[in-house]
């Protein structure tokens, strides 16, 4: 029988209820306890409500008791159930706003994903759902509520409209005051004015007076950015303008894509323990870089359930970077790459992430840039890179380098480089001022210069011309090296502040790399060295390139004396180590996504290559074709006798008599000594080219001297 009928009356037996509740509060509690001991129960109790689980439970079970012992009071005291569902729900998104340790209750709060659901993190949507629901609940359970809700409203626009008359008064008042002042100041100036020039009427004065007034048209605006510098006076080249050109794209971010992402990377590092807060965000065209703070690792208590008292530690470096495969699958993006090395002057760990929306980086909008005119108007080679991760412009200074080393598999945007460069140097640099030597050998990407008046000589394409042009490039050098000593100076700068005739800077722009070491050998590298050793002072600057860099390619020595290197994508990571001395460039994007190392930061800098279209090479090297400038100072790089003394034949050229008998009767007493020698020993001992110790090596096979 129910209560009802035991006590007799209408209403329920309280001590009754309170054995029935007590009794389900127990039932409740085992069952939490036997649940958590349930791991995918347990997950999904945390994940859906977590502590959120209480209130909600609670309620439950009075409407549950109610159910068995009274169920009209449902339906009749609808108002009370109602109120108390909206009272439970407040505290239930409240509780989202309390953050735990680890798991889910870091990333939801201590009420789950349904409590975040309500807010959804949003303090502001939570004050405002909030102060509806209390309002809803005052109309639902105070008699007559609707009446002293609205004379409050209409009690506060009464007491809002009267102190914006207010404001308005005083307003009106002191700009009636000021007003006045202002007139009688200016009839003060002018009756002071008047005065004064009824006092100075001199024709002298006059005639001063006069003369100062066209000051300021003279001088003109300033300019907000600085501009592309005009040739000097005795000079009768023009350079072109940055109309030929394309005009830069707009590029929109998204916003919400980029907060997303913030929350998948915040998430998924917690998962694991790792607690991380991202608070610089910087978006580039094809890379995000998100700048995350480590964390502090939660204190466990102690054994007696007290509180640590040790200091608490933060997130270590090394344990983010361990994360970035499972960021990369949070992200379903593979190309990530984590900055273990915090940002130069920010105490942040950066995280690149491919742009969702990623944007092009066009030749204008580099070359119109500030970073860019500035190292123009101080006199260097601006070369306009193109940006960073972060957006911004990665412009550098060829003179400043002094070497530039390019390498990028096919298709990663290494040849687009070489062009950005080439017409930047164009964009700022007229022939009397700059000169280029070009060896291309596949004959397409560079010969469409010829013709340009900046080249010395025509673009190399055969093999066999390129080391003639590597000896007389260093002839010249020996001779500026001369003139700069005969007049007292050390570098190119200071011989053109002396000398009646400047200088022009000389740059080598070598396409492949590759080919030519394997064709001249050690020769080409020894002459390429000493061009990089001395060439700086004398105004001589090398750009090479290569498809795969190699340590035949990119030997030790040629390596250490170029230290500024860009890397685009390559084949793997031993190739990334040769050009980078670290690995990266293998997980790059490809078509124009760079690595560049140089001396003004201690880690590669990633970015995006400028796109140079053909049509704008085509306007820039016609407009270069058809100008018509005064005769330009030869430049003789003819092949003769090396200056230091030596025979540039000695060393090998390819002929049958590249080398005498001496050669290979040493060959064959180095033989009977050591009878494993290898034609790459013979190269290194005599300083010849690979194909003539190949032919010693084969009179040494023949002879029965050399094994194997």
């Amino acid at each position: 029988m129910s209560a009802f009928a035991a006590t007799g009356d209408h209403g329920p037996n309280l001590v009754r209820l309170a054995i029935e509740f007590v009794i389900l509060s127990v039932a409740a509690l085992v069952a939490a306890a036997l649940a958590w001991f349930v791991p995918f129960i347990r997950e999904w109790l945390t994940v859906t409500l977590a502590f959120g689980w209480a209130p909600a439970g609670l309620y439950g079970m009075i409407v549950l008791l109610v159910l068995v012992h009274r169920p009209l009071a449902l339906f009749v005291a609808w108002r009370w159930w109602l109120a108390g569902a909206l009272l439970v729900a407040i505290l239930i998104g409240a509780a989202g706003f309390v953050r735990g340790d680890t798991g889910a209750l870091y990333s939801y709060g201590m009420s789950g994903a349904w409590g975040y659901a309500l807010t959804g993190g949003n303090l502001g949507i939570a004050i405002l759902e909030f102060a509806v629901a209390i309002a809803v609940i005052g109309l639902l359970v105070i008699p007559g509520s609707v009446r002293w809700y609205w004379a409050a409203v209409r009690y506060a626009a009464i007491g809002v409209w009267t102190a914006l008359l207010a404001v308005a008064a005083g307003l009106a008042l002191v700009g009636r005051w000021s007003a006045i002042a202002m007139v009688a100041t200016a009839r003060g100036t002018a009756a002071l004015i008047n005065s004064r020039s009824k006092n100075d009427s001199t024709p002298k004065q006059k005639s001063a007076r006069k003369s100062k007034q066209p000051k300021p048209e003279a001088s003109g605006p300033e300019p907000t950015a600085p501009t592309l510098p005009t040739p000097t006076s005795g000079s009768g080249w023009q350079l072109p303008p940055l109309d030929l050109l394309a005009p830069p794209e707009a590029h929109e971010m998204d916003q919400s894509a980029i907060a997303g992402m913030s929350t998948e990377i915040r998430d998924a590092l917690s998962e694991h323990g790792v607690y991380v807060d991202i608070e610089d965000v910087k978006a580039g065209p094809r890379v995000i870089r998100f700048g995350l703070v480590p964390g502090y690792v939660p204190q466990r208590p102690g054994r007696d359930g007290a509180p640590a008292k040790q200091r608490p530690s933060r997130v270590r470096v090394s344990d983010i970077s361990k994360q970035q495969k499972d960021l990369a699958i949070a992200l379903k993006s593979p190309y990530i790459r984590i900055i273990e090395t915090p940002e130069p002057g920010e105490g942040m760990v950066g995280l690149e992430v491919p742009n969702p929306t990623p944007g092009k980086v066009l030749m204008r909008s580099i070359v119109g840039g500030q970073d860019f005119g500035k190292i123009v108007q101080k006199g260097g080679l601006a070369f306009a890179l193109g940006e960073d991760a972060g957006g911004e412009s990665l412009v550098l200074d060829l003179a400043a380098m002094p070497h530039l080393l390019i390498a990028g598999a096919t298709g990663s945007g290494k040849s687009v480089c070489i062009n950005s460069l080439v017409a930047s140097l164009l964009m700022t640099r007229p022939p009397d001022e700059l000169r280029m030597i070009m060896v291309d050998p596949k004959r397409v990407e560079l010969t469409p210069f010829n013709g340009i008046p900046h080249l010395v000589m025509p673009v190399i394409v055969e093999p066999d011309e390129v080391q003639p042009a590597l000896r007389g490039l260093i002839n010249e050098m020996t001779r500026r090296y001369k003139m700069m000593e005969d007049l007292g100076v050390r570098n190119i700068a200071g011989y053109n502040a002396k000398a009646p005739e400047p200088m022009s800077f000389l740059v080598l722009i070598v396409d492949e790399l590759a080919d030519l070491m394997m064709t001249g050998g050690l020769e080409v590298e020894q002459q390429l060295v000493r061009l990089a050793q001395l060439g700086r002072a004398a105004g001589i600057h090398m750009v090479l390139a290569t498809q795969r860099p190699s340590v035949k390619v990119v030997t030790g020595l040629l390596k250490a004396n170029v230290p500024a290197r860009v890397a685009f994508a390559v084949a793997s990571q031993v190739d990334s180590r040769v050009i980078l001395d670290s690995g990266g460039a293998e997980a790059l994007m490809g078509k124009g996504d760079l690595l560049l190392l140089n001396n003004d930061f201690p880690k590669a800098r990633r970015g995006q290559g400028t796109l140079v279209y053909d049509d704008e090479m085509d306007r820039l090297i016609e407009f270069w074709r058809d100008q018509k400038g005064p005769p330009l100072p030869p430049i003789d790089l003819s092949d003769e006798m090396d200056l230091d003394g030596g025979d540039p034949d000695a060393a090998g050229s390819g002929s049958e008599n590249a080398f005498d008998g001496n050669y290979l009767d040493q060959a064959r007493d180095i033989a009977l000594r050591n009878p494993r020698v290898t034609s790459a020993m013979l190269e290194r001992r005599f300083k010849i080219r690979k194909s003539v110790a190949d032919e010693i090596m084969d009179d040494l096979r023949a002879e029965g001297l050399v094994i194997g």
